[in-house]
Parts: structure tokens; C-alpha cells; sequence
């Protein structure tokens, strides 16, 4: 089958290499406070070697190799992968940066000690795929932790930009199809998640962070920080400057004209594979293109 077919706008890697700035200034940050509670859950010993999967402009991968973590990083965006080489480079670390599907891991069985993906593979068009294949890479007992969004409510900027959208009355951007990163929020889909990719020991909590900003305007400035925001926003037509103001005047009013803290809620799996491989409840990789 052809995956390409009806994918969502953050499910398109090419989409991603006109975010990687506003991504790295805006959003890096909160998505770093979650990487580094699932970079724990893997217990990094120097010298471990770790793959990094859909890991963006690279925070957490850096955060990794400053442990003495030999760190391999792949995204499906060339901008974020060549951003994430010039950081790397400019940090004197170690990091090896690939642009690479997530859904074809070209490393052989048993590669890594560890793998992570921070909000990356739960997003990929066949998850559970994407997840067998980082399960495959790990030797047999190594372990894999994925971050995805939980309780959508709580995640306090989306919830204020959809309230600012729903004050402006009648005429709503049209109904579609459950956005790709809300797939796995409730925890048993999550589970169920780990389970089809082969997993036979599964661990989830869950985790609170906050997303910083110096002011309501910096933020609005800076809202299209991913595909998935900028086509939202963009399919409001000539309704999308009434949203963002309201949504300045919205956070303005319940936090002030100074420094915003928005708190967000994520779930954090862990899995440990049975052994290299693929699990004969896995998803076969010769079945797409």
C-alpha cells in the first residue's frame, strides 16, 4: 500500500523542514522537560549506544551524548537532521545525525542498547510499525521509550487556542479526523500500542511539564511552530487574525502581560523487548512503500 495517501500535516516529513526554527525556539524546550524524564526511564550509562528516533532539531539527543551516551539520531526531515548536525557540531558532541523513515530503520538487528522517540513515532502513519522496527534495532532485553500527549485538555495552550476559536461564534473550522498525536492518549491505546509492536513488559506514567513563553504576543508571534498548528490556523480563512487575538487577549487575561507558563500533560511508555528480531505480532515491513 501507499502510505503517503490522506496523511495529516505533521505526518509529512517534508513539512517539517519550513518549522525547524520556531519548533527549536518555541517548542524544543517543553518537549525536552518530558524527553529527559524518558531518558531516566532507560538508565544511560556512558558508553551505551542509543538511537534517537524522529528526534527533530535534536535536544534530546544532545541531552543524551552529554552523558557519554553514543547517540545515532534520525529524522525524516533533512532541515531538522542538518540542524541538528550544526548543533551537534557546535557542541563538540558525538552525536551522528540521519535523515532516514522511521519505518525503515536501515541498521541491522540488535544495533543499539536503547531507543527513544519524543513525540516522533506516534505520529508515524503505521505507529506500531515504527515502533517494532526501533524494538527490532535493540538488543534482545534493551529498552525503548516513546512520549506521546495524554489528558488533551490539560495541554494548555492548544486548550486556549481552541476556546480563543470557539469564542469568535458560528462558522468553526470544519470537523476532521482525530489529530495523529491524540491516537494513543488514552493509556490502554498506548499499551496496545507497545503490545502489536512485540513488547512483552510495558511501563507508562505520566508526566507535567510547562511550556514557557516571555509574553502572550512573543507566543502569538510564534504559534505556527508545526505543520499541524499552521494548517489549523490557516484554515481559518479570514477569521485566522480574529482567533489569534483572542487567544492573546485570552492567555493575557488569565496570565498577565509578562512571562506565560502553560502546563502540559504527556504520557511516557517504556518497553522491554524479548529478544531481537521481529515478533510474530508485529506488522510486516514488506507490506508499504
Amino acid at each position: 500500500m501507499t502510505i503517503a495517501a490522506g496523511l495529516q500535516p505533521d505526518q509529512r516529513p517534508e513539512r517539517w523542514d519550513n518549522h525547524v526554527r520556531l519548533y527549536e525556539e518555541v517548542f524544543e524546550p517543553l518537549s525536552l522537560a518530558f524527553a529527559r524524564r524518558a531518558i531516566a526511564r532507560l538508565e544511560p550509562r556512558p558508553g551505551m549506544r542509543v538511537l534517537d528516533v524522529a528526534a527533530g532539531p535534536g535536544a534530546a539527543a544532545l541531552a543524551l551524548a552529554e552523558g557519554g551516551v553514543a547517540v545515532t539520531a534520525i529524522d525524516g526531515s533533512s532541515g531538522m537532521t542538518e540542524r541538528l548536525r550544526r548543533r551537534a557540531e557546535a557542541a563538540g558532541s558525538g552525536v551522528e545525525a540521519r535523515t532516514m523513515d522511521g519505518l525503515r530503520l536501515a541498521f541491522p538487528d540488535a544495533a543499539f542498547d536503547a531507543a527513544l522517540s519524543v513525540f516522533g513515532v506516534v505520529l508515524f502513519p503505521d505507529a506500531a510499525r515504527g515502533l517494532a522496527e526501533m524494538r527490532r534495532v535493540v538488543r534482545p532485553g534493551g529498552s525503548v521509550a516513546l512520549v506521546t500527549w495524554t489528558e488533551p485538555e490539560r495541554y494548555e495552550l492548544a486548550a486556549a487556542l481552541r476556546a480563543a476559536i470557539d469564542s469568535l461564534g458560528p462558522a468553526p473550522p470544519p470537523a476532521g479526523p482525530l489529530p495523529a498525536q491524540l491516537r494513543f492518549a488514552a493509556p490502554e491505546a498506548f499499551e496496545r500500542l507497545f503490545t502489536e509492536a512485540g513488547f512483552g513488559e510495558v511501563a507508562i506514567e505520566t508526566a507535567e511539564a510547562e511550556l514557557h513563553a516571555p509574553s502572550a504576543l512573543w507566543l502569538a508571534d510564534r504559534i505556527r511552530f508545526a505543520p499541524g498548528m499552521d494548517a489549523w490556523l490557516s484554515g481559518l480563512g479570514d477569521r485566522e487574525a480574529a482567533a489569534i487575538a483572542a487567544l492573546v487577549a485570552r492567555l493575557e487575561r488569565e496570565h498577565g502581560r509578562g512571562p506565560l507558563r502553560l502546563k502540559a500533560v504527556a504520557s511516557i511508555g517504556v518497553g522491554r523487548g524479548t529478544g531481537a528480531g521481529r515478533d510474530p505480532k508485529s506488522p510486516k515491513l514488506d507490506s508499504a512503500t
